[in-house]
């Protein structure tokens, strides 16, 4: 059956193209994947475009260490109809979270601390962190931690440490009252003030997705004796040859920065104001560097971060990480009795690793896939998946917020349908 499909493929590749020129993948493709599947993506990708779902949208797929399909789609910006180009600079939001994962695991590595250690050793203010007490409701309700918060809780979304809430909850008031988001916050500021917030919830004892990942950068600061940024470029996107990532846009860079947009159905695609456009993303204007969501990319810097943990660590003779560590740090992590919300169906089926989900069971999940393949997305709907059993890395670059799942189920199965060996 393997060889009448590559066979089949083979022999439609003769054939007139199906799919206008400029939508067919734009370089040689590897084994495994057939050529005139893949000129599927094309079309469903511009439906949601002709249907006002998106401005512009960047997918890139690949197998065993090769580029087997990459096209932009779309504009960088509807008001000038600028064309997405390939070296277009997004904001990944949550897709920074597996950097900075990977930036503590570089530290775990070299012996700087233990996955089980207090943060309190390394923040001082995370000593004699109080717990909300839900039955209370009050803002001054808390009750005594039953064990401090750990490195290794940060890491998976077990910290007690949430994104606030609804300014009209006790938390969200009190998130809103310290100003923890504040960008003229520093990480050392923000891990100070944490001392005065109590947690959502007793540490390890629910996931709960928020700021533990801006914590980690502070962690990854006080461990290394490195601002965050520098850590990044040093450890990461220097080796990797990551030369357009980081947590701001050089003014030469700035007309490759893509506009970001809001959707509403109904009302279609609104750009976002003006305080999340470029100005947000310039040095000396934005202070707090944060791990959690904070970094600028691009599709080609991305999938070179996704295939070097595709390759269990190591890219082009530079080895970031040890085998061993992406294991582990794409492996179910939460404890007995902890599992991942739904959220409309995105996460079920999956696991939590570190600061990354990993799928425990495809038949539960929102379709194709494999056991132990991993990611994140972001707020603006970017999203990325390493299938180390398949070898593949599919990545999609886009500025659409909220979080899209549509675009992600259709994008899976349209690069799960084209593998034929």
């Amino acid at each position: 059956m393997k060889r009448y499909a590559a066979w089949l493929c083979a022999a439609l590749l003769a054939l007139p193209a199906l799919v206008p020129a400029q939508t067919s993948p734009a370089a040689p493709v590897p084994g495994g994947l057939c050529p005139e599947r893949l000129a599927r993506i094309a079309p469903a990708m511009n439906k949601l475009l002709d249907e006002g779902k998106f401005a512009g949208i960047s997918v890139t797929v690949a197998r065993r260490g090769a580029v087997a399909y990459r096209q932009e789609f779309g504009f960088a910006d509807l008001a000038t109809k600028k064309p997405l180009r390939p070296d277009a600079i997004y904001r990944i939001y949550s897709m920074s979270k597996p950097v900075t994962g990977v930036a503590v695991m570089i530290l775990l590595e070299e012996g700087r601390f233990r996955l089980d250690d207090p943060v309190s050793l390394y923040l001082p203010s995370f000593k004699g962190l109080r717990v909300l007490d839900a039955e209370q409701g009050a803002d001054d309700g808390t009750v005594e931690a039953a064990r401090e918060v750990t490195i290794r809780d940060l890491l998976r979304h077990t910290s007690g440490l949430v994104y606030g809430g609804a300014p009209t909850t006790p938390l969200g008031r009190i998130y809103q009252a310290r100003s923890l988001f504040d960008p003229a916050t520093t990480l050392a500021q923000m891990a100070e003030k944490i001392g005065s917030i109590p947690l959502a919830f007793q540490p390890g004892s629910r996931w709960e997705y928020g700021i533990s990942m801006d914590v980690l950068g502070r962690l990854i600061e006080v461990v290394s004796g490195q601002p965050l940024d520098a850590f990044l470029e040093e450890r990461i996107f220097r080796p990797l040859k990551m030369v357009d990532t980081g947590f701001f846009v050089p003014d030469e860079k700035a007309d490759r920065f893509a506009t970001c947009y809001s959707y509403e159905e109904g009302r279609g695609l609104t750009p976002l104001p003006a305080a999340r456009g470029l100005d947000a993303y310039r040095r000396g204007r934005n202070r707090m560097l944060s791990g959690g969501g904070g970094l600028v990319s691009t599709a080609a810097d991305y999938l070179r971060f996704a295939t070097m943990l595709a390759h269990g660590g190591e890219l082009d003779g530079i080895r970031v990480l040890g085998p061993r560590t992406v294991a582990l740090m794409s492996s179910n992590q939460l404890p007995p009795g902890v599992s991942l919300p739904s959220w409309g169906g995105k996460n079920d089926g999956n696991g939590y690793g570190f600061t990354m989900s990993v799928t425990t069971d495809v038949a539960r999940s929102t379709g194709y896939g494999s056991v132990g393949d991993f990611g994140w997305d972001g707020a603006a709907s970017t999203f990325f998946r390493v299938d180390p059993r398949e070898e593949l890395v599919v990545l999609l670059m886009t500025q659409r917020m909220p979080c899209d799942l549509e675009i992600q189920v259709k994008l899976k199965s349209l690069v799960y349908q084209a593998l034929v060996d």
